[in-house]
């Protein structure tokens, strides 16, 4: 059996495709059946059969109830569809393995295949990783890779062997059936880095086809005098109406290909007139009729490319090419939008629909088969220490026919000999007597993968333990320098002075997977064992700097006060270990010091839900902020910030709008597009409020800096005692101030504004103006009328004795009589996490 995985799958929404790469040929697999590389992403039932693909399709006219297509969109989401002919529903995930099944079939040169890569949008988040992830186990694989698609099409275009330069910066524009990517590729010195990316899960040709039945072929049908009650049955949502429906976006995605290279089409439908007879009705649908529906969402790609490349401080002119892939990318309009707002020439040499999977089989080709599937699996130990470490150093990918490799050895060499041999035997170094540096030129297999072991010998020929991997090169071919996380990843922690909870990196979006990382922190609260209190160890994924509930919760382990071996006191040392295969399995080990216990957990989660009404509050809540902000800052002349709000405002609207249509629209995707570009227009929104906060806070930390540094250099008792801890706190300020963290500027205000609080309460003068501020206040501003009263009235003696230790006191007293004001004091059970 290979060594490596060799197929790979691009699971698409409208098509899907199987290859398999190997000594650097890839052969894309033709459907035994009509001999066609693509495999409709459709499944449909007949009675006790299942069809799927062209069968599928051409079923749809017949009983478009119990046909099924675009599923891919709903990967992840708690969607199902009902099954009229099983009476019974289906999910995403089991609609998916039924295409991986099928094209397994394809493959005719395999007995079995364990192991696949399987292409994924770049934009996929974790959970509908995982659903992608569990469609190829339910399908029968034994281990399931993912591969970024963006990451694939850059494979497949950098291994063609057209002389083309290939060196510098490119865009992968990939607008498929139902997913929009877009990428910024760096290659070098054979390999390719994505730098960034930024993407649509819910944008792509199915929209198109929408677009066409709805403001098209509908709008066209509901004119005509003989068709008012089918205009009835489309608002009341009427069965025949939706089988209509699905009927017409089949002949859409037809005359959206016919219109890719002709100006016009034809369009044949049967439909039921008002006196119940069938009419054959033939609308006729010009290319610039298409665009005119289309352009909105194809400019929104452009929009998309324009935020992508300002975020990376990255001109057009920086760009030498932009590949095109996807299906979607035959469209006229696309490539001519494209070509005219970006002004950087267009690459499509490489086949817009096979380029993902040609990509794949090509990584799948270098990918070493493991024995894990969902679960990462520990590391293996013989239980005996190593007596080598091994400092190895070698390129991975490699375009000569010998390739270097260098190690340091530290350890016990003494009488120790070391041999390298390649794994198929075509290449041995024979036993040399081990150094400190060794050196060695190793022979690749020509165009792919050459998989070396280094071993180790004493002077009896026995092994000797050391600890360093195989050494994998990949000869011939471009690769990646790993897959990139499309979002932060966090752990939530409390803020117990604020009375909430905030983020805390651990993995930065775009980190290469995978990942590792252990952190080390306290336990905020003591959790009794006979409490209701638990320990929440909480893992995000989204944006750093918004609040966690805008967050994505994928991992989560909770520990409940009866599975604690003691009281766990606050302040003891917890410790968390946080693992992220290149897949996206989630590992997590949290281990108490104090109860000496550990608890742990593989994550996959596999499924969202959308609420609507829950959506339409939140679009709500937005456009009444916007308007809020919006007239303030009309009124203070802020246009600048004006207009950026009045542009997110029509955005806000446009998606209102968009909800207002759900109720009538057929196309069940639209909310998960919807909810995507609200999430997107408030991230864009937090973080124009970020920055006003950003500023406002840095604003503050100075103001008590100086403050601070004043009553330091008019105090040399002061300054003696309080110098130091200041110095200490400004010690980071030049990081600090220029990271776009509020929650760190806010956390150095506090810690200067205790020390200038020390400084003041430490003051005759202001001790006294404090004492006065307090009592010209309204007794009923204290929330106990009666303790304040008396507190006064002991300042006043106190004043009289000149004893300002006691005037402290009860100034401290006065303060605490002051009710919170803060928006956080209405929390008065505030429980967290318990990580501080």
């Amino acid at each position: 059996m290979s060594s490596t995985i060799d197929f790979a799958i691009d699971l698409g929404t409208t098509n899907s495709l199987i290859a398999k790469g190997q000594f650097g040929a890839i052969e894309v697999y033709k459907n035994p059946i009509g001999h066609k590389e693509t495999l409709p992403s459709v499944v449909g039932f007949r009675n006790d059969r299942i069809l799927i693909g062209d069968k599928a399709r051409e079923y749809v006219e017949k009983d478009p109830e119990n046909v099924f297509g675009g599923f891919k969109r709903k990967m992840g989401t708690s969607e199902t569809f009902f099954v009229k002919n099983l009476q019974a529903q289906r999910t995403p995930i089991e609609l998916s393995a039924l295409v991986l099944k099928e094209l397994k079939t394809f493959v005719h040169n395999a007995p079995a295949i364990p192991s696949v890569v399987i292409t994924i949008p770049a934009s996929f988040d974790t959970v509908q990783s995982n659903a992608t992830k569990k469609a190829g186990y339910e399908a029968g694989f034994k281990e399931v890779v993912l591969l970024q698609e963006p990451i694939a099409a850059c494979l497949a275009f950098a291994n063609k062997t057209d002389g083309v330069q290939k060196q510098g910066k490119w865009l992968v524009y990939d607008l498929g059936g139902g997913t929009f990517d877009v990428a910024i590729v760096s290659i070098s010195d054979a390999e390719l880095t994505v730098i960034d990316h930024k993407g649509d899960n819910y944008l792509g040709g199915l929209d198109f086809d929408n677009l066409l039945v709805e403001r098209i072929i509908l709008k066209q049908l509901f004119q005509r005098p003989n068709l008012t009650t089918l205009q009835a049955k489309a608002a009341s949502q009427a069965i025949e109406f939706k089988r209509l429906y699905q009927i017409l976006l089949h002949k859409a995605e037809n005359a959206k290909k016919e219109l890719s290279v002709s100006p016009q089409t034809e369009v044949e439908i049967s439909v039921e007139d008002d006196a119940g007879d069938t009419q054959d009705i033939f609308l006729t649908i010009t290319r610039a009729d298409f665009n005119s529906c289309i352009e909105e969402k194809a400019l929104y790609t452009i929009d998309l490319i324009h935020e992508l490349l300002q975020r990376n401080a990255i001109a057009n002119a920086d760009i030498q090419q932009v590949v095109l892939v996807g299906g979607s990318t035959y469209i006229p309009l696309v490539r001519e939008l494209i070509e005219r707002k970006l002004n950087i020439s267009v690459n499509a040499s490489v086949d817009p629909t096979t380029a993902v999977v040609v990509g794949a089989a090509q990584y799948a080709a270098t990918k070493r088969v493991e024995v894990q599937a969902d679960v990462v699996a520990p590391p293996k130990s013989t239980g005996t220490a190593a007596r080598i470490r091994v400092k190895a150093s070698y390129l991975k990918t490699s375009m000569d026919t010998e390739e270097l490799f260098l190690a340091t050895l530290e350890g016990d060499i003494n009488n120790v000999h070391y041999r390298i041999q390649r794994e198929d035997g075509g290449y041995d170094s024979g036993l040399k007597k081990a150094t400190e540096k060794i050196r060695e030129y190793l022979t690749l297999l020509p165009g792919q993968l050459s998989r070396f072991q280094v071993k180790f010998f004493d002077e009896r020929n026995d092994p000797v333990e050391a600890d360093i991997d195989p050494i994998e090169i990949v000869q011939g071919k471009y690769n990646i320098h790993g897959q990139p996380l499309p979002n932060d990843i966090c752990l939530e922690v409390d803020d117990l002075q604020e009375r909430t909870t905030k983020l805390e990196l651990i993995f930065g979006k775009n980190s290469v997977l995978p990942l590792k990382k252990t952190i080390y922190r306290e336990v905020s609260k003591t959790i009794y064992k006979n409490s209701k209190d638990k320990l929440i160890v909480s893992i995000l994924e989204g944006d750093r700097f918004a609040f966690p509930s805008t967050n994505q919760v994928i991992g989560l382990i909770e520990i409940n006060p009866e599975e604690l071996n003691a009281d766990l006191v606050k302040g003891s040392d917890l410790e968390i270990k946080l693992e992220i295969s290149e897949s996206r399995d989630i590992n997590v080990n949290v281990y108490l010091s104090m109860t000496e216990q550990e608890f742990k957990n593989v994550f996959s989660p596999s499924e969202r839900y959308v609420s609507i009404g829950k959506l339409e509050e939140e679009v709500d809540i937005l456009i009444a902020k916007l308007k809020s902000e919006l007239r303030q800052n009309e009124a203070s002349e802020d246009y600048e910030t004006a207009g950026k709000l009045d542009n997110y405002l029509q955005e806000a609207m446009i998606i209102r709008q968009g909800l207002d249509n759900l109720s009538t629209s057929l196309n069940s995707d639209e909310k998960y597009h919807l909810e995507e570009r609200k999430r997107k227009l408030a991230q864009k929104y937090d973080q124009l409020g970020r920055f006003r906060k950003l500023t406002a806070a840095r604003i503050e930390y100075f103001e008590v800096k100086n403050r601070l540094a004043f009553e330091l250099d008019h105090s040399a008792e002061a300054r003696a005692k309080y110098e130091s801890q200041y110095k200490q706190a400004i010690e980071s300020e030049p990081s600090f101030i220029a990271s776009e963290s509020v929650f760190l500027v806010e956390a150095k205000t506090k810690q200067l504004r205790i020390i200038l609080n020390d400084v003041l309460l430490a003051s005759t003068d202001f001790l006294i103006s404090l004492y006065y501020d307090l009592a010209s206040r309204s007794k009923d501003e204290f929330t106990d009328k009666q303790k304040a009263i008396g507190y006064l009235e002991q300042g006043e003696k106190a004043l009289e004795r000149q004893n300002y230790s006691e005037l402290k006191v009860i100034n401290l007293n006065l303060l605490h009589l002051l009710p919170d004001k803060s928006e956080y004091a209405r929390l008065k059970n505030f429980k967290g996490t318990g990580i501080g």
